[in-house]
């Protein structure tokens, strides 16, 4: 049995306390088609060929069957979907529905959104409706900008820059304000974050466009991401990073083991499973065991799975592959403390805080003990 390993500036790695058994989160590739056409989104066209090949494969779009089949594994460990992929989740006929059912399960859903099918028009306000009534923990608004004119640059349209920016920017700001009103209304307990990508056009930007978030909206967290290439999986360049420090002196050797496969799993349309997130075009699928023959815990708990795991433990992630080449993790920025369950901890408090200003009543919200001692596994 290996031991958390503590040999790295004095702190402990392992496991995350809750993923003995099975992963704290499974990110999961609902949909690659999408409605917008995002320059710096690795699966654009021209930046991978990413979207051709889950079409030609009859992978556009998850299974209904194969998301019930993870959502009754992760409702029994309350384990977090995240709703992601190389799309926008919402353009799945069957999103709410399914989202409706891994709730009932005993799931946590995270999804990530550009807004556009939450509003204005009402048949998509009630796809918002279902959604928050059904009980989704967290609605991460993929927004990139605080002002119109970026906006229409950094998440325009899938044919081409918007007809109307300020319009554009209009519309899907109102989304995300209308998801607060909902919550309000509804007494509900969702947490709705905004995401921005740290990359060039932000320079000089960044801070204001935080305070239009958490001010003027009120959202309750704004996430900040390092900007990354995807390194061989797309033709992105690092140099578009708004903190190209991070990327000049990479280096090729790493004592502190990647966050990832201590925590996280990540599946796609077609049932593979990947190592790591940095793997978006899903290489590593052939070391595991595909979702559709077995079960995520099986594999989570797998033999191929604890191999890296150990060779990251004792400093030497750097000699496998793909490991080697991982831009983000050799950076720093797959690291342990700046991820998505401090987000969980940030938005909650706020959540909180605001449900007792505006309405006067405590309310009770799920978060994460991660600051507790790492599990030996």
């Amino acid at each position: 049995m290996t031991q958390p390993n503590d040999a790295v500036a004095g702190k402990q790695y392992g496991l995350r306390p809750g993923a003995e058994d099975f992963p704290l989160m499974v990110v999961i590739s609902i949909i690659y088609p999408c409605n917008f056409g995002c320059p710096m989104c690795p699966y654009t066209d021209g930046n991978s060929e990413l979207r051709q090949f889950y079409h030609a494969h009859d992978g556009d779009l998850i299974p209904v069957r194969l998301w019930e089949k993870m959502a009754d594994e992760c409702g029994e460990y309350g384990a977090w979907m995240r709703c992601t992929g190389g799309g926008e989740p919402m353009l799945h006929p069957k999103m709410v529905e399914m989202a409706e059912y891994a709730k009932a399960k005993g799931a946590r859903i995270w999804m990530n959104t550009n807004g556009s099918m939450f509003g204005p028009m009402p048949a998509y306000r009630m796809k918002l409706e279902r959604i928050l009534k059904a009980g989704i923990d967290l609605i991460e608004f993929s927004m990139d900008a605080g002002d119109p004119d970026t906006y229409a640059i950094v998440r325009p349209p899938h044919r081409g820059a918007p007809r109307d920016p300020q319009q554009w920017w209009s519309n899907h700001v109102g989304n995300v304000r209308a998801a607060l009103a909902m919550r309000k209304e509804f007494r509900t307990t969702n947490r709705i974050v905004v995401s921005m990508i740290r990359q060039d056009i932000m320079e000089g930007k960044m801070d204001a466009a935080v305070k239009f978030w958490m001010e003027e909206v009120g959202v309750d967290e704004v996430i900040t991401r390092k900007f990354l290439s995807w390194d061989d999986n797309t033709t992105i360049q690092l140099g578009h990073a708004l903190d190209p420090h991070l990327y000049k002196r990479i280096p090729t050797e790493k004592n502190e083991p990647c966050v990832w496969p201590f925590e996280r799993l990540n599946v796609d349309t077609l049932g593979r499973v990947a190592l790591c997130g940095q793997d978006i075009s899903f290489k590593t699928a052939p070391l595991f065991p595909n979702v559709n023959d077995a079960s995520l815990k099986e594999i989570w708990q797998g033999e191929r799975f604890n191999w890296y795991r150990k060779l990251h433990l004792d400093g030497k992630g750097a000699e496998a592959w793909p490991c080697r080449g991982c831009s983000a993790w050799l950076a720093g920025i797959r690291d342990w403390e700046h991820g998505w369950l401090k987000v969980l901890k940030t938005s909650g408090d706020h959540v909180k805080e605001v449900m007792k200003k505006d309405l006067g009543v405590d309310v009770e919200i799920y978060q994460p003990h991660h600051d507790v001692p790492l599990a030996k596994w």
